[in-house]
């Protein structure tokens, strides 16, 4: 299968949103600088191989030449795995952020000066965009209490400045668990070698 610059730079663009980095993020995991994540994304250059192995591994993706008539097998298996493992605990995951996603809607209609309620819905729409195993699960849930206690604040209390500061926790404590499940892989990996040199032409 023949793939074009720019079909890997939408499929590198895509993977990291999906894992929730930023160009910068991305950049430090695999020693490029922001502009340059920003260029690859954009294919506005040439990948040499050593630098797209290395985008790849920190992106939890390989770099694979497949035979043609391979490739609808592999696909269709790919497919089939994603869909079954951790598809439940994604699935509560997701309903979990949905329901603190309504009750962001209901604070900010309320007090639509409340500012910090943006915050709060940026983290949960960023967790979204994240995949969630069970293992991952059970510490969501953790991070959700202080959520938790921010409904019941909203019901119980018309005083903006207590719902202000049990927003500001709720948001930190998402902020913070994603990012351990961010940066997770590259706690508990190998250290990796930059793929990209200030030297190197690309």
């Amino acid at each position: 299968m023949i793939v074009g610059i720019a079909e890997i730079a939408a499929s590198i663009r895509q993977a990291r949103k999906d894992k929730g980095l930023t160009q910068r993020e991305l950049g430090q995991r695999v020693g490029l600088p922001q502009s340059h994540i920003s260029k690859i994304e954009s294919g506005a250059v040439d990948l040499q191989v050593s630098s797209l192995a290395e985008i790849a591994r920190a992106l939890d993706l390989e770099v694979r030449l497949l035979p043609r008539r391979a490739l609808p097998a592999i696909e269709g298996t790919v497919r089939a795995a994603v869909g079954t493992a951790g598809s439940s605990a994604a699935s509560r995951a997701l309903d979990s952020i949905q329901k603190e996603l309504q009750l962001a809607d209901q604070i900010r209609t309320s007090y639509p000066n409340l500012t910090e309620v943006e915050n709060y819905r940026s983290i949960l729409k960023n967790i979204q965009a994240l995949q969630i195993d069970n293992k991952s699960l059970k510490t969501l849930q953790n991070a959700l209490k202080p959520s938790q206690d921010l409904a019941k604040f909203f019901k119980e209390y018309n005083e903006v400045a207590k719902i202000a500061q049990q927003v500001n926790s709720a948001t930190e404590a998402l902020r913070t668990w994603r990012n351990h499940q961010v940066h997770l892989p590259q706690i508990d990996g190998p250290r990796q070698r930059p793929a990209y040199r200030l030297e190197d032409d690309e």
